[in-house]
């Protein structure tokens, strides 16, 4: 168990530091690239997926590691047995989606379940960021108000 608390404390401590250093450079190294504000819009939000797909690739990575050498658990359900299928699997726990085709015994459970609020917490941190680079680059047109006393 001690082996899974750990592997747990630092995936979250690494995909914590590695979400902050991604939107630290969104919201100011890349401030020094010439660009439109919508293409900027597309470019932090194609990079907040991308850093997603790697924070996942970093628990698919842990569960295979935690399946083979370090025989913390396996996998219940549907085959786990090519690199493909630990990523799905990270995927879906990520987004607290949980399907339930596949899952985990003994001790792999409780990184999944840690996966699953890590995900939770850094969906709605790339969402929060959005929201405010949004707020301050899309250009918004005021809208007209229509001419009082004025029938439609």
């Amino acid at each position: 168990m001690a082996i899974a608390i750990l592997m747990a404390v630092s995936l979250v401590t690494l995909t914590f530091l590695f979400h902050f250093t991604v939107l630290r450079w969104l919201s100011g190294g890349m401030s020094q690239i010439a660009m439109t504000a919508g293409t900027r819009i597309l470019v932090i939000v194609i990079t907040a997926l991308a850093a997603h797909l790697v924070e996942v690739g970093l628990y698919a990575f842990a569960y295979a590691l935690g399946d083979g050498a370090l025989a913390l658990g396996s996998f219940g359900g549907l085959a786990v047995v090519a690199p493909l299928d630990y990523l799905y699997f990270s995927i879906v726990s990520y987004t607290s989606l949980g399907l339930g085709d596949v899952f985990p015994s003994n001790h792999l459970r409780f990184i999944t379940g840690v996966e699953a609020l890590n995900g939770l917490l850094l969906i709605a941190w790339s969402g929060s960021f959005i929201y405010i680079a949004m707020g301050r680059l899309w250009p918004w047109r005021t809208c007209v108000e229509p001419a009082p006393n004025k029938r439609l």
